[in-house]
């Protein structure tokens, strides 16, 4: 059920237009992901809405087993999905206008819908998260898709922050292969022997945020602090039009039926847990 924050009327306006550059959009076109600094203009704006959403992961933190009783993903991150879906406060920040804007520039697309939110914080001493491509989960085979990845606190380097194979989205699904040590080897061997350029992220200020092609091989380090969590919202964006493709995995049948409820391969991408967001033609 969504909860109601009685402070939503000050929280800040996330409405007005980035100053997205040409050369961004291009970054972004030829490898696959690109760092915006102030998405969020600052870490005063940036902190409401991490208080809603830190009082969701706090509630969600309790009874987690510690992290050396954990797998490989597990001690990667903390992760909760569509958490717009329970807090107003967190609903606003995940459908605002000005991001989903930036991602539909940087696609090149006339409209973009939601497809889901996920908060993901890496503990301190928490592990890498290991190399992967976001849109193997996803039923949305041809459809055009961009990950908008932003830390709520500051984040140095040696708390996590992302890396992208420059590049490696052009080769489109590489074949179902789930977060684990077998992506990690996989894919870490690959884009040596593709040569791909390894981009960091380096450190991010609150309210920076990088934006990744869904078919972009990327992961993050471990989370070196001993004290401090790298606290870290993400927004899905998929292109307003798209068809829901056939599932090949069970990852990709579980994504259908929790992304998707009620719909089925062939149905447009837009049940109503996928808003549209922004549309050149449709909205201001």
């Amino acid at each position: 059920m969504t909860q109601t924050n009685p402070s939503t009327t000050t929280l800040p306006s996330l409405d007005r237009d980035y100053p997205l550059l040409p050369e961004q959009i291009q970054e972004y076109r030829n490898n696959g992901h690109v760092l915006l600094r102030g998405v969020a203009a600052s870490p005063q704006e940036v902190a409401p809405y991490r208080q809603a959403i830190t009082g969701i992961m706090a509630d969600f933190a309790t009874g987690k087993r510690p992290l050396a009783e954990r797998d490989t993903y597990g001690k990667a991150f903390l992760q909760l999905g569509n958490l717009w879906l329970k807090n107003d406060a967190v609903r606003r920040f995940v459908l605002a206008r000005r991001f989903a804007k930036i991602a539909a520039d940087l696609m090149d697309v006339d409209g973009v819908r939601l497809y889901h939110d996920q908060a993901l914080y890496k503990e301190p001493g928490g592990g890498h998260t290991p190399w992967h491509q976001d849109q193997q989960y996803w039923p949305l085979d041809g459809v055009q898709c961009v990950t908008l990845w932003m830390p709520l606190v500051d984040a140095d380097a040696a708390m996590g922050t992302m890396r992208f194979a420059s590049g490696s989205q052009h080769l489109g699904y590489l074949g179902p292969q789930n977060i684990s040590d077998a992506s990690e080897a996989r894919w870490s061997t690959f884009v040596a022997e593709k040569g791909y350029p390894i981009a960091s992220a380096g450190a991010m200020q609150a309210g920076d945020a990088t934006f990744h092609n869904g078919w972009t091989l990327h992961g993050a380090p471990g989370n070196e602090s001993p004290d401090r969590t790298r606290e870290v919202m993400t927004i899905i964006y998929l292109e307003d039009g798209a068809r829901i493709t056939t599932p090949d995995s069970p990852s990709r049948e579980s994504d259908l039926k929790g992304c998707f409820p009620g719909l089925k391969p062939g149905d447009l991408a837009a049940s109503p847990i996928n808003p549209l967001l922004y549309h050149r033609q449709k909205m201001p």
